[in-house]
């Protein structure tokens, strides 16, 4: 399997990742199933031996959280148990050695988003350095390095997650730029589109009923490019909001380009005729799990949206739900008689 496919497959694991950590609201309201008795609080034994500390380290990762505390209390136990393990193993070629720096440096990425700014970075530097000395790059150390990404995105300043995705790359080229590429090229997008705010957007292509399509031509427009694929539950979750904020502001100018991602057109075109979907959309067939716009801009989650201004500038990458109506209500007042901004402005 290639490893865009392989990071495909990964993609719902971090995103339930990110949701468990960064959402616990939501993730609350759906309880899992676990395996064996309720929840127990997790506490790392005071003792230094490792054989006990192995097998704790073990039994903890086989622990089912059912909301987003105990995902963390999961998490922290296993870092600092890991770490416990690491500063007392002296042979740093030793099985268990390597076991526990994986699983600190993997607990600690899943962590990111719930350390201060000083915390991170020494995070970053730290797994930069073990992906470094690592003989061989596993399918394991790509997951984490997309992951603490995806991570490090969340925050509101995005400069550690631009210099994570580019020293991530870099190392990689050094380690076997050609078995990596599929990684290499992924981390290099992910960059690119965290640096598009600002910087005009080009996007060509063809409809679904085969006709030809330049963004150039909505220009004087605020436009939402909208990746979507009808195999993705959010999308048709998200409709019935996107298509209210449509109808609400079409009028004013504005107006929505989808890019359908499946990898069959027929079951694209059979969603778009279910949904009655009425703005443009295009098709961009996936080859091996990623299509050309994919990679270009770095759309390694669907959905994916890029709000662009009146010359097709990047405004947003993050205008979705509430988000979006909030960001098309400041650029798009409604200047009709008794609209809101007319109010505010007779006051």
């Amino acid at each position: 399997m290639k490893w865009d496919q392989r990071l495909l497959s990964f993609s719902s694991f971090f995103t339930i990742c990110i949701s468990l950590v960064q959402h616990p609201e939501t993730s609350a309201q759906e309880p899992k199933t676990t395996i064996g008795t309720a929840w127990q609080s997790l506490v790392v034994p005071s003792t230094n031996d490792v054989v006990q500390l192995e097998k704790f380290l073990d039994e903890t990762k086989k622990r089912q959280p059912l909301n987003a505390e105990q995902y963390i209390e999961k998490q922290k136990a296993l870092r600092e148990v890991a770490k416990k393990i690491v500063e007392g193993t002296k042979e740093r070629n030793s099985d268990i050695f390597r076991k526990a720096e994986a699983e600190f440096v993997s607990a600690s990425v899943m962590l990111l988003g719930n350390e201060g700014p000083d915390a991170q970075r020494k995070m970053l530097e730290k797994f930069r350095d073990y992906l470094a000395r690592r003989d061989k790059i596993e399918f394991s150390d790509v997951q984490m390095a997309i992951l603490a990404g995806h991570n490090l995105e969340q925050l509101p300043d995005r400069t550690l997650a631009k210099e994570a995705y580019k020293s991530f790359a870099d190392i990689f080229r050094k380690k076997d730029a050609s078995s990596l590429s599929d990684v290499i090229a992924l981390l290099d997008a992910n960059g690119r589109r965290l640096e598009l705010p600002g910087k005009e957007f080009k996007l060509a292509g063809t409809t679904f009923s085969g006709e030809d399509f330049n963004v150039e031509t909505l220009k004087n427009k605020f436009v939402l490019v909208y990746f979507w694929s009808s195999t993705v539950k959010a999308c048709e979750q998200e409709h019935p909001y996107m298509l209210a904020v449509y109808e609400k502001y079409k009028g004013r100018g504005f107006e929505i380009v989808g890019i359908g991602l499946d990898e069959k057109k027929d079951e694209a075109q059979a969603f778009i005729k279910k949904l009655s979907i009425p703005w443009i959309n295009l098709w961009d067939s996936r080859k091996n799990g990623v299509s050309k716009v994919m990679e270009t801009y770095g759309v390694s989650a669907i959905p994916t949206v890029f709000l662009l201004d009146k010359e097709s500038k990047v405004i947003t990458i993050e205008a979705r739900g509430l988000l979006l109506g909030k960001e098309l209500e400041r650029q798009l007042p409604d200047q009709s008689p008794g609209g809101t901004n007319q109010e505010s402005s007779d006051k």
